[in-house]
């Protein structure tokens, strides 16, 4: 690791470091305080409490360090002071100092490794707006949507190699046969895939798809003439396929 960036990265630290999890006094006086309560326990949070939040921590953005600069990443001069890339790169420390779990690590690496590492630098605004999906979506949310992007993908895949095909644009909209086939093999109900993917909606990776028994839309008004409107499931869209390779696609 080149010492120039061993330096930004300590001044950071130092400059920025959060406040502890257990000064904060609405963690101190409601979540602690039953346990403090208890005997023997009681005297031993205060030693032991810091240390183990500390090596957690620590443990964390080593952890984020390794998995960014793994394989030689190069870092110029010209990134180390780039007020942006420091910036933003503070804030992924901060935000992984917040994960409960180390699952998502590698994919906030990711982005900075991706965005300003490789020889591209991210928009700020893309940035600040993934940065805001991983922050909001959970691991099983992220896990979810990969699944369905690489269930069409070898979908698509299958039926070239049946039919011949040399070229054919993948289809990311398989969800009848999709939902089928994962709640059966991970033991999840359709209704809970369904709601999973209703939150997922919210980032823009997915969009639904309705179905009607009779009559058409409206073009003036923009809605149904038919009461019986249902939900068909859900499709993948283009902007998941760029966040994935930015954010979500790791390196074998």
């Amino acid at each position: 690791m080149p010492s120039d960036f061993e330096l930004v990265k300590i001044s950071l630290h130092n400059a920025n470091e959060l406040v502890n999890m257990k000064n904060n006094p609405v963690v101190d006086s409601v979540l602690l305080a039953p346990v403090r309560a208890l005997p023997i326990i009681g005297d031993l949070i205060d030693s032991s409490t810091n240390k183990l939040l500390d090596n957690y921590q620590k443990e964390k953005e080593e952890e984020l360090a390794n998995f960014i600069l793994k394989n030689g990443t190069l870092i110029t001069s010209s990134m180390v002071n780039d007020v942006e890339f420091i910036i933003n790169f503070n804030r992924v420390i901060e935000a992984i100092r917040r994960l409960a779990t180390n699952d998502k690590v590698e994919f906030f690496g990711n982005l900075i490794r991706n965005g300003y590492l490789s020889g591209n630098h991210i928009d700020s605004n893309l940035f600040d707006e993934y940065l805001n999906t991983l922050n909001t979506m959970s691991y099983r949310e992220i896990q979810y949507l990969v699944d369905y992007k690489l269930y069409c993908e070898e979908k698509s895949k299958n039926e070239k190699r049946n039919s011949k095909k040399i070229k054919g644009k993948v289809s990311y909209c398989r969800w009848g046969v999709f939902s089928r086939d994962y709640t059966m093999q991970n033991n999840i109900t359709r209704s809970e895939l369904s709601s999973a993917f209703m939150r997922i909606k919210q980032t823009g990776f997915v969009d639904e798809i309705f179905e009607t028994e009779s009559g058409d839309v409206d073009e003036d008004l923009h809605s149904f003439n038919s009461l019986n409107v249902e939900s068909s499931g859900f499709c993948i869209e283009s902007s998941f396929l760029t966040f994935f390779d930015i954010v979500l696609k790791l390196e074998e």
